[in-house]
């Protein structure tokens, strides 16, 4: 069977995986790079947007429509040095450069949880994930077991678009760092300099955040109302 191809709970996925359809929200800190370093794998550098500060992103998806069918998703991520990257690390960030480590990302599907962990070693639990919007804001909210892990508002409603991002992404679930090509593109983009608000509840997770520092403001917090992308094929690092 070609390596492009693969059952998961006896459904085939074929890669690239396609999101036809997806809304987010996502929330942007400057944490210690130290703390940083503890959560990562060795080899991994975090990227140093300022001296002394690395970049922690919780984003939370609601996948409508693809090929892994209705889920929502919340992710915990670091930006990372490129293994030939400069000193300016800002300018890295800024053209959108930076790999993705992928932390934690709870799921609501365990279709999408062994889908993730299989064929891209993505970090992937199942956990319970709510969506919640207004008129200007969107709120996600996840729960493990009843108990409250995190709570993320940011505000929505922008107009701004962009197309053909790609993006690193890694993972390391069960086994070495994997390194899997992505690409996003969207509309309806807001992004709220210092806006948005985290409050965190008392499950582990919660804690391992915590010493990063959270919650305080976000550097930027917004929401994507429209997005489509594709996961390709993961290779070690």
């Amino acid at each position: 069977m070609s390596a492009s191809v693969y059952i998961v709970e006896e459904q085939t996925v074929v890669l690239p995986v396609r999101i036809r359809e997806a809304t987010s929200v996502y929330a942007t800190f400057l944490v210690p790079v130290n703390a940083v370093k503890k959560l990562l794998p060795a080899g991994l550098t975090p990227l140093q947007t300022i001296p002394g500060r690395a970049t922690c992103t919780i984003v939370g998806v609601d996948y409508r429509e693809g090929d892994l069918g209705k889920y929502h998703e919340v992710g915990v991520c670091f930006l990372l040095r490129p293994p030939n990257g400069s000193r300016l690390d800002l300018v890295t960030m800024m053209r959108n450069q930076a790999p993705a480590y992928i932390h934690r990302l709870p799921v609501t599907t365990s279709f999408s949880c062994e889908a993730g962990r299989h064929i891209w070693g993505f970090p992937k639990d199942v956990m319970a994930i709510e969506f919640a919007d207004t008129d200007v804001t969107r709120t996600v909210t996840l729960r493990d077991n009843g108990r409250l892990v995190l709570q993320l508002s940011a505000p929505r409603g922008g107009t701004k678009k962009f197309a053909d991002i790609d993006i690193d992404a890694m993972g390391s679930w069960g086994g070495p760092v994997q390194v899997t090509p992505a690409q996003m593109a969207g509309d309806g983009v807001k992004a709220g300099f210092r806006s948005g608000q985290l409050v965190l509840g008392d499950h582990p997770i919660a804690e391992e955040l915590r010493g990063l520092g959270l919650p305080k403001k976000p550097l930027i917090a917004g929401s994507i109302e429209r997005f489509t992308g594709s996961f390709g094929e993961a290779h070690p690092l």
